[in-house]
């Protein structure tokens, strides 16, 4: 125990697995950038020689060999337990430097992919705050290295680094955990409720796009058959309403079963560790990913939910930390989660689940502005356009303006704005219900603003600017948003004045 952490303070490289794994990233990109001139050298008239294509393999690949061993004996990591930083050095021909300080660390992930498995060691990935990629990336450790480089810096940065040992005793203490998993039943259930809309729409396009490519190669290759687009249209529209409804359910359902495979594959297995300062978050089937939330840095609590989930008492709740904003790709996320795992997870981070009992609901003139603006609007400007299409698709016309209307009307009764003394939540969506919590003390610049024409209605509307980015609500009693606006800033000033 002692050993492994005061190994980092000397310079370490990677496993040395890392340079098959190396070859096998180098000669992947060399496939890559190169696919069509391979290609064209198996398929040109004129074959070359056998020991042309011996030769031309064996240079290639000596190259790729020798290039890995290099890349592998030229990167190094330490800890400079001096200026408190973690260094990586690498490169072959053009040497860099990546210097982070310790305290700036905003995570540490670990992860397997697929290949990785077949050589078992483990990717750890460096990022902190302002950063939009991830800074630093280690692609080949050992388990044991991996969770220990880890554990130190996240969990002992903030204890003085000292060129000594640590004792058994208090890395036990660090490091005593509480755990439990996410069952594979609600990460089902999750992904046969979630992102259905989006995968329709999905399968929709890549329908569209196989079509073009279908189109583009008929042309390339000049034969007579093409893609006749009036022809489909006559035939789509052949078709009763009835039958298109039944194939756009088909279509839907298809996006449902793609996306459950998706969410089980990526999730599955999901375990949660908790120890008083973080959590971690392991997951995977083929790729199994090691994520950490820093419970001292999340900002905003966002728990998404729509009426199926709730009643199959499942949601996903993401934790934006310090520099995420909410559609990053690597937020750190609990997709299944259940109301009481919620409640513990969130009571956790700030010592109890928040209550409300204030609100404030945005005005009706909110809902005839989206009339206008999504209803009205198009409508004109398709009938001044092309007012035939209104007439002969009446039908599709109609099933629309229905769709707008459900989607304006419940995203109207959905948008809401909660608070009491210590905590703002905001309530927004219409299918998939956001809930965005955040605590007062965190709130780096809250703004209120009144349009000219809203001053005799006495509406505004109010912008929080936290760390994990800006929320948002218009359309509010202006006269309660300057009431709140005054509460927020002397609790702001006040903290900071402590």
């Amino acid at each position: 125990m002692e050993e492994k952490y005061n190994s980092f303070f000397t310079p370490q490289r990677q496993s040395k697995i890392g340079i098959a794994l190396l070859f096998l990233y180098n000669t992947g990109e060399v496939i890559k950038n190169s696919w069509i001139f391979i290609f064209l050298f198996f398929f040109r008239d004129k074959k070359f020689d056998l020991w042309i294509v011996l030769l031309i393999v064996s240079a290639v690949f000596l190259i790729l060999s020798i290039s890995a061993v290099m890349q592998y004996y030229n990167f190094r990591y330490y800890i400079d337990a001096k200026n408190e930083e973690f260094i990586i050095h690498k490169g072959i021909i053009n040497k860099s430097s990546t210097k982070i300080k310790i305290r700036n660390i905003q995570e540490v992930n670990i992860s397997q992919p697929f290949i990785h498995k077949l050589f078992n060691i483990f990717k750890l990935e460096v990022d902190s705050p302002g950063s939009s990629e991830k800074e630093v990336s280690i692609s080949a450790l050992s388990k044991q290295n991996a969770y220990d480089l880890k554990a130190f810096l996240l969990e002992e940065k903030n204890i003085e680094i000292q060129n000594e040992y640590i004792s058994s005793d208090d890395v036990t203490g660090i490091s005593a955990k509480k755990q439990f998993r996410i069952s594979n039943i609600s990460i089902l259930k999750y992904g046969l409720t979630a992102n259905y809309v989006r995968s329709f729409f999905a399968l929709i396009s890549l329908v569209i796009y196989g079509i073009t490519q279908l189109n583009d190669i008929l042309k390339k290759a000049e034969l007579d058959a093409q893609i006749d687009y009036d022809q489909i249209e006559k035939n789509v529209l052949s078709y009763s309403l009835p039958i298109l409804l039944g194939m756009t359910i088909v279509v839907l359902a298809l996006g449902v079963l793609i996306n459950s495979v998706r969410t089980i594959i990526r999730y599955f297995n999901f375990k949660v560790e908790e120890n008083y300062r973080n959590y971690s978050f392991e997951y995977g089937l083929f790729s199994t990913k090691n994520a950490i939330v820093t419970k001292s840095k999340v900002q905003v609590v966002t728990e998404i939910q729509n009426w199926i989930q709730k009643k199959m008492n499942v949601s996903l709740v993401k934790f934006l930390q310090i520099g995420k904003d909410e559609n990053e790709k690597n937020v750190s996320s609990v997709p299944g989660i259940s109301h009481n795992e919620k409640e513990h997870l969130i009571g956790s981070i700030w010592t109890s689940t928040p209550q409300f009992n204030s609100f404030l609901n945005p005005n009706y003139r909110l809902l005839i502005v989206n009339h206008i603006i999504w209803v009205l609007f198009p409508f004109l400007m398709v009938f001044f356009i092309d007012k035939s299409i209104i007439i002969n698709y009446w039908e599709a016309v109609v099933i629309i303006f229905m769709i707008i209307e459900i989607i304006i009307v419940f995203s109207y009764l959905n948008l809401r704005l909660f608070y009491n003394e210590s905590f703002i939540r905001l309530r927004s969506g219409f299918w998939d219900v956001h809930y965005r919590t955040f605590e007062i003390d965190k709130i780096q610049t809250v703004k209120i603003s009144q349009y000219f024409w809203q001053k005799k209605s006495n509406l505004g509307s109010i912008t929080f600017y936290t760390s994990a980015g800006k929320f948002g609500i218009s359309a509010l009693d202006f006269s309660e948003v300057k009431k709140l606006f005054n509460n927020i800033i002397y609790k702001i000033e006040t903290s900071k004045n402590s």
